[in-house]
């Protein structure tokens, strides 16, 4: 015994050395070392007691107990479960009598109380179970004096609840049903009481220390403990109302984080799901309060404030179901929550809504005090959008104190606004502006739903409250656009003083693309109240136009981007609408007053005078291009509703509206009018701003939207044919003329899109021989630009210069323009002009075989053209050309980089790695996709597809999702081609499909499952063929795979489905090899375990059909059906953590 306890007490002095090496980098390896091999002593827990009863150093403390915990769940079956109760009790006991030890030492000690705890749960009487809550409560109920016990107590409830929650659970070895009935069993018995117990606990605190001032109290450690095992509980994802149960072997990702990520773009969810039987404490108004009055007094500490804020957003999202329905119940909480809100507000105040008390909005609206109120600001605004999400409009009207809680909201918004003006970088401040103007549009959408027949959000609402709700929201949404206006004027002023920002803008950051989401909630709001808003919107236009020279410097960008916010929707993919609201403001006035008409005229006379300047004039160098892309914006944007439209579109049209801009005939529109103007502004501006591709873009959009408008579209590529009334000259042949004349001035960058779009429209022109006139003209212009570089009589001996490079490359561009024109109308012509060039691009490709950038552009052109052809519109001999130059540029892009090595560090830095492979890969998946979809197979597409992948293998990298891609789409067409493959080839296929099997990216699975099953059904219809027993191999592998997948791995619902086809696809072609690894699987489990799985593939197996045959439609069903009910019962026991 004497040579026991000296080797104890020699094991213990190494451990403790140890513990203080560890905290020496120049030691730390060998001490982890010595830390790591202590944990492999046999039965070393009595010898970690003895070190942690002698134990003076908080790091000895910390290492001993996370030794504890790691020991005990990994040994638990060496010890007898009453010895490891006695050390959990000793454990909390050591706990109590060393007060001063640090938060961390005592976390880690406490959290081997919880592993053991946890890890007995199953082996305990059922006494033993409920002492666990007995236990929480003696702690926590201690004298006000033992501040150790409550502390501990505290802590310990949160190291429980860490490991019986899904996300925070510590890996103890055991398996996924182990895990979840314990969580039930924390759920069931232990949550609320426990919940209740840590309130009462609150309470007694707050009670004792009232008020902000008591700093002490706000940043007492039990307090500390409480709030964070406060907001651990609320945010607990409840098994007992799920309704949809996750796949059982699903554990949860790892969230230790989220409860201190206190950034403004953490995204929390909105709201929990309770039990009914919580609604007796969440639902109690003394319980919601105290959580205000918490927060009141801990607002200015950074952690507990935040966790208290945290607790109340929860709080702030229980719905109408949580309360039964019960009206009363509903309106008394909604009252609470405002009261509540209101408080925070209105900081210490003990009154609902006090009149004469500073508010939070009231305290300073400057960055730095906002700053420092960043996340109560935030905080406050979400509790308020969440509270507004989940409970009815009607339940928050039939209480008193909405209007009076709307005008208080409405105050902290301008506060919001008026701070973004002065601070644009502040993420605090930005935040709560989008989360106040998110909040202003849930109500708004019960004045003026998104979808007018969908009246859901009124429900209850009367009709007293209703027109009581809209006039109070027209003021507050002219309020609130008024601010945001002026907000956008002063940070538009910064902008031009700042060159941080000038340097986004240069790089193409757009104010409707960055503030989109801020100004689709403010046009909304502005919808409400459409007259007020767009007479403030008028008089700033028409003052920046009467000061003309300040506009020139950029002023009133802002105004035009968000005019067209206001006046028209987006509408991508579709035709869309004026908005009802614009309409019934223009039809209520006349035609003289009206101030939409007048608006939209203002834009009009604003983009005549910016157009009206020479390229070289003075007053084009002072004008700015923020300003011409805005306007050019803000036309494209308008034309697609307003121009031209059609009137049968409506139920109700303004005749204001459609006399200015409509078609001609009843209305006597004027529009085509204003779209002849519009065209010579178009020129105008490609010509003065020829320098600037941003502008360029935005003008080549506008053309695009032109002729790809519902509206505009006929009545722009027919304008040869309009009245002469209408026209100075014939618009749009005039505008191909200018345009493919003076492509030549215009950036580089912008040819290819040019081309594109005007080929595009010209393709849509009816008349036969005017649309070959436009395409003829197009067509002239490209071909010059290849040839006028082609034919110099130098090229052979200067093609690697710039001055030769650059042309080429810029000609290959503009190609590439004509291929992404091509749709199943244009094909013919387009592919026509294409192909005669087929022999020009090859010996480019070998003339400039060392230049990556020729080849990539060639094969883009390439992938472009086949992903765009419609082959139906093709001949045989024009497809043939198609694949023999398909396959002479692959052939030649193969023996040009055959050995070429890459630097891996630049490939993936680079903004596209890997980019020509990627490109050749896009061209075979194109082929592939383009020759098959509704047709018949073509096996010369299949052989040119094989001929690329056996080029391009080699210099692949397997992780590329482009190249399961394309393997899928082989498969699932051509599987008969497999067997005819040289070896390696075959085999570098089989190794992308065992490796998208096990691959973490859910698309990749799903294309390689659905590769499989063709192929097993392949191998099922031809048992004779050559080359079957090597298919057969490898789908022996892939079987293998797959059970791994099913059974062990995660796993996604989503999957599920063709994961079961192309198992019973394989199950059929190796039932004998299925057979051994099941036993195999059944045999590697505990004895306990094996009757059940046994059972279940039993059942399996009975779904499964009896010979080598494809299966049917039924028989597939009908195994998926049972696969999903074998994977929720052993899944449950095989999943291990």
């Amino acid at each position: 015994m004497e040579s026991e306890q000296v080797d104890v007490a020699k094991i213990a002095s190494q451990f403790i050395e140890a513990c203080n090496d560890f905290q020496v980098p120049a030691t730390r390896a060998a001490a982890e070392q010595i830390l790591t091999s202590f944990r492999q002593i046999p039965k070393v827990l009595p010898i970690a007691k003895y070190i942690l009863d002698h134990a003076t150093e908080p790091m000895v403390q910390f290492q001993i107990s996370l030794a504890i915990g790691q020991v005990a769940v990994r040994d638990y079956t060496l010890y007898a479960v009453d010895d490891l109760l006695q050390l959990k009790n000793y454990l909390i006991d050591y706990s109590l009598h060393h007060e001063k030890m640090p938060k961390y030492a005592r976390d880690t000690l406490l959290s081997a109380v919880s592993l053991i705890t946890k890890r007995s749960l199953s082996d305990v009487t059922p006494e033993n179970r409920q002492a666990i809550l007995s236990q929480l409560k003696q702690l926590l109920n201690a004298n006000e004096s033992n501040a150790a016990s409550k502390l501990t107590g505290a802590s310990l409830c949160n190291a429980l609840v860490d490991q019986f929650s899904s996300t925070r659970a510590s890996t103890v070895g055991l398996n996924w049903e182990f895990h979840h009935n314990a969580r039930l069993f924390f759920e069931v018995d232990v949550l609320l009481a426990l919940f209740q117990e840590t309130i009462t606990q609150l309470h007694t605190i707050i009670a004792a220390n009232p008020t902000p001032s008591s700093t002490n109290a706000s940043a007492s450690p039990l307090l500390t403990e409480l709030l964070t095992l406060t907001e651990k509980i609320l945010t607990w994802e409840f098994e007992t109302v799920k309704n949809q149960p996750c796949l059982p072997g699903t554990f949860g990702s790892s969230t230790n984080d989220d409860l201190d990520d206190q950034s403004p773009s953490s995204d929390r969810a909105s709201y929990n799901v309770y039990p009914s039987s919580w609604k007796s404490v969440l639902g109690n108004q003394d319980v919601l309060w105290l959580f205000f009055v918490v927060y009141d007094v801990v607002q200015d500490h950074t952690v507990l404030g935040h966790r208290c804020l945290q607790c109340l957003i929860r709080l702030a999202g229980l719905q109408e179901d949580f309360f039964e329905h019960d009206q009363q119940a509903v309106q008394r909480y909604a009252t609470t929550m405002m009261h509540g809100i209101v408080k925070m507000m209105h900081r210490g105040s003990p009154l609902p809504f006090p009149a004469s008390l500073p508010s939070l909005a009231q305290r300073g609206t400057s960055p730095d005090e906002l700053t420092n109120q960043g996340s109560q600001l935030l905080g406050t605004i979400q509790i308020v959008h969440f509270l507004l999400k989940n409970i009815s409009i009607a339940n928050f009207c039939a209480t008193d104190e909405f209007f009076p809680f709307l005008q208080e909201l409405q105050q902290l918004t301008v506060c919001c606004l008026q701070a973004a003006a002065s601070d644009m970088s502040e993420d605090w401040i930005t935040e709560s502006c989008d989360e106040c103007l998110r909040t202003w549009v849930v109500i708004a959408d019960v004045i003026q739903p998104e979808d007018p027949r969908d009246l859901s959000a009124r429900k209850g609402l009367s009709d007293g409250h209703l027109n009581q709700l809209n006039e109070i929201m027209k003021s507050v949404a002219y309020r609130v656009v008024e601010a945001y206006m002026q907000s956008q004027l002063e940070r538009a002023k910064l902008v031009m003083q700042d060159d941080e920002e000038e340097d986004e803008i240069e790089l193409g950051m757009k104010d409707w693309d960055t503030y989109e989401d801020q100004l689709t909630c403010i046009a909304i709001l502005g919808r409400l109240h459409p007259q007020q808003c767009l007479t403030h919107l008028h008089q700033l236009l028409v003052d920046r136009l009467q000061r003309f020279h300040a506009f020139l410097a950029g002023s009133a960008s802002d105004q035009g981007v968000m005019s067209g916010f206001f006046l028209a929707d987006p509408g991508f993919g579709e035709q869309p609408l004026i908005p009802d609201a614009i309409l019934q403001l223009s039809s209520s006035q006349p035609s003289d007053q009206d101030v939409v008409v007048h608006l939209c005229n203002q834009f009009l006379e604003l983009l005549r005078v910016y157009s009206c300047f020479g390229p070289n004039s003075v007053e084009a160098a002072n004008c700015s291009p923020r300003v011409a892309e805005t306007l050019i914006w803000f036309m494209e944007r308008w034309c697609k509703s307003f121009l031209l439209l059609n009137e049968n579109d409506y139920g109700m049209v303004s005749a204001n509206i459609a006399r200015a801009y409509g078609r001609p005939g009843p209305s006597d529109g004027q529009g085509l009018n204003v779209l002849d103007f519009l065209l010579q502004q178009l020129k105008a501006n490609f010509m003065l701003w020829n320098a600037d591709p941003d502008v360029l873009s935005q003008l080549i959009r506008w053309l695009d939207t032109c002729g790809t408008s519902v509206n505009l579209k006929t009545s722009l590529v027919q304008s040869c044919k309009w009245p002469v009334r209408f026209l100075y000259e014939y618009a749009f042949p005039e505008l191909i003329k200018f345009l493919t004349s003076n492509v030549g001035q215009l950036p580089e960058s912008e040819h290819n899109y040019l081309i594109q779009t005007i080929t595009v429209i010209s393709s849509s022109v009816q008349d036969p021989g005017l649309r070959q006139q436009y395409l003829e003209l197009i067509f002239n212009v490209v071909e010059e630009m290849l040839s006028s570089v082609l034919h110099r009589a130098d090229f052979t001996q200067r093609f690697e210069s710039l001055e030769c490079l650059n042309p080429v490359l810029n000609a290959l561009d503009v190609f590439d323009g004509i291929a992404l024109a091509m749709d199943a109308y244009n094909t013919a012509p387009l592919f026509s002009f294409l192909s005669r060039f087929f022999d020009s691009f090859h010996k480019l490709f070998e003339i400039y075989k060392s230049s990556a950038e020729v080849h990539l552009l060639i094969l883009r052109l390439l992938a472009d053209l086949l992903n765009r052809v419609d082959m139906s519109h093709l001949s045989e001999e024009q497809k043939q050309g198609l694949y023999q130059f398909t396959m002479e540029i692959i052939r030649l892009y193969g023996s040009y980089n055959v050995g070429k090595k890459r630097i891996h560090s630049q490939e993936e830095e680079a903004e596209r790695p890997y980019d020509d492979v990627c490109t050749v890969l896009n061209l075979l998946t194109n082929m592939m996709a383009s020759d098959f979809e509704g047709q018949r197979r073509d096996t010369n597409a299949a052989d040119v597809a094989l001929f690329g992948i056996h080029t391009v293998i080699p210099m692949i990298d397997l992780e590329m999702l482009q190249y399961i891609t394309l393997v899928s789409h082989l498969i699932v067409r051509f599987p008969d081609k497999l067997p005819t493959l040289p070896t390696t080839l075959m085999e570098n296929l089989m190794s992308s499909l065992d490796y998208g099997i096990r691959h973490a990216v859910q698309e990749i699975n799903m294309l390689t499952l659905h590769a499989v099953v063709p192929l097993a059904h392949w191998v099922l219809q031809h048992p004779g063929q050559a080359h079957v027993n090597l298919l057969r191999t490898c789908m022996e592998r892939f079987l293998g795979e797959l059970l791994n997948v099913l059974l062990f791995q995660h796993l996604e619902s989503a999957i599920i489905y063709l994961a079961s086809d192309a198992l019973l696809g394989l199950v059929l072609v190796s039932p004998e090899t299925y057979l051994k690894m099941v036993q195999q699987i059944i045999a590697q489990q505990p004895m306990a375990l094996q009757s059940r799985l046994i059972h279940a593939f039993e059942k399996l197996d009975q779904a499964t059909p009896k010979g080598a045959v494809v299966p049917s439609k039924d028989q597939s069903n009908l195994f998926r059906q049972h696969l999903s009910s074998l994977l929720v019962d052993v899944r449950a026991v095989l999943r291990v953590k």
